[in-house]
């Protein structure tokens, strides 16, 4: 039925293209054609526009897709390889991370407006891949306690399932560590964090005397 109506708009559009430019309309003559111009010149502009969002919303749909197929294919990568490295800190920090990623292009693809089935199928996948996230993070901390990144990381996820003690607890460790290391960008970016979590959740820094 789509087709039926959208043909023959095209064809329309096409054959106003040249009828319906500015020079044409100002230069046209009687009532009549002026009107057919100006219509024409609205057909123009409302068939650009749909035909650009029909092709954006299909390279949207592409990426996204595309982005799935990479991130399931580093996730599969990373678990082959821990399974000859089981307690290898970094390939547990680059699983979570991957997990963490994987958790959030399925929540931007729902919509917490209308909850659909399919939204909602989406959120929970999210959820779970949340916790995988957690859980690989937690294990490289417990091998390589001082890796700042894991801290910033895990920070993030705890975030996202609505944890602001443990995030915010992990940020300021990530803080500590990236200026340790001497990573200006790291400090900024903790802190900045830092800043916006203490006045959504309602905590203040002495609340945080010991890291976890």
């Amino acid at each position: 039925m789509k087709k039926l109506l959208w043909e023959p708009l095209k064809i329309r559009y096409f054959s106003c293209r040249q009828f319906a430019s500015p020079y044409f309309i100002r230069a046209a003559h009687g009532q009549k054609l002026f009107l057919e111009a100006s219509l024409c010149l609205l057909l123009v502009l409302l068939l650009t526009q749909a035909t650009g969002v029909q092709n954006a919303v299909a390279n949207e749909k592409a990426s996204a897709g595309e982005r799935l197929e990479i991130l399931t294919r580093q996730i599969s990568y990373f678990d082959d390889r821990l399974k000859s490295k089981p307690n290898d800190p970094n390939l547990h920090f680059q699983v979570g991370t991957k997990f963490y990623e994987l958790g959030r292009f399925y929540e931007s693809k729902a919509d917490r407006v209308f909850l659909t089935d399919k939204n909602k199928v989406d959120i929970k996948k999210a959820r779970r891949f949340y916790k995988d996230s957690i859980g690989h993070l937690k294990k490289s901390l417990r091998i390589q306690p001082r890796n700042a990144g894991a801290h910033f990381n895990i920070s993030l996820t705890y975030l996202v399932e609505g944890d602001g003690e443990n995030a915010i607890s992990h940020m300021r460790e990530s803080e500590k560590l990236f200026m340790k290391n001497n990573d200006k960008r790291g400090v900024a970016k903790a802190r900045k964090a830092l800043r916006e979590w203490f006045d959504r959740y309602g905590y203040r820094p002495e609340d945080f005397t010991t890291s976890q």
